[in-house]
């Protein structure tokens, strides 16, 4: 109940507004009931950002189990799908990296990092068919920072919109970016490649 009545909050009114007094109101609770389940609020926002992370990866795999035969349009496809997510439910999205809480200690920022992940690996899954003989970690850092070049589109289109542009830009630039990536990654290992036939 905390945290459905958290998200309704959030998703109407954004982060700011969000207060134990107002969960306590909108579901008949006392504000030290709420403080028994969850120590602080920035515990309750942790959560509610576990299950947004739990929810992105989630359609980003239904997405990516849709487009398997064509690996380059699967990352399209997930690109596209994620700053889908982010414009429809963008009070839900915008908290995930802006709020900042003082009082999230290590092991609640390990098991936040544990839903990241969960989410990257989405984008690790077709990079790592498209260069099956690279290694882990640098099919992982590659994943990263997709995903993160990704997420700075959303930014730039969606807070604040400090450029005016249309909407249809938005997927135009991930497709965009995509293609980009993918063409500068392999050819990475191709000069890789000549120069070990060389040495």
């Amino acid at each position: 109940m905390i945290l459905d009545s958290a998200e309704q909050i959030i998703v109407r009114d954004g982060v700011a507004k969000l207060t134990a007094r107002q969960i306590a109101t909108d579901i008949g609770y006392t504000v030290g009931s709420i403080y028994m389940v969850f120590p602080s609020m920035a515990d309750v926002v942790m959560h509610f950002n576990a299950s947004t992370l739990d929810s992105i990866a989630d359609r980003l795999a239904m997405v990516r189990e849709q487009e398997q035969v064509v690996l380059e349009q699967c990352l399209e496809e997930l690109a596209k799908a994620y700053l889908n997510y982010a414009s429809r439910n963008f009070n839900r999205w915008h908290i995930l990296f802006d709020y900042r809480p003082n009082e999230i200690n290590k092991i609640e920022i390990d098991w936040f990092q544990q839903r990241i992940d969960a989410l990257i690996i989405q984008f690790a899954i077709p990079l790592q068919k498209l260069a099956p003989h690279r290694p882990t970690a640098e099919i992982t850092l590659a994943a990263k920072s997709l995903w993160a070049s990704i997420h700075g589109i959303g930014v730039l289109f969606l807070v604040g919109k400090p450029i005016a542009s249309p909407p249809e830009q938005l997927h135009e630039s991930a497709v965009l970016l995509v293609r980009s990536f993918i063409h500068g990654w392999k050819h990475h290992f191709n000069d890789e490649h000549v120069e070990l036939h060389l040495a």
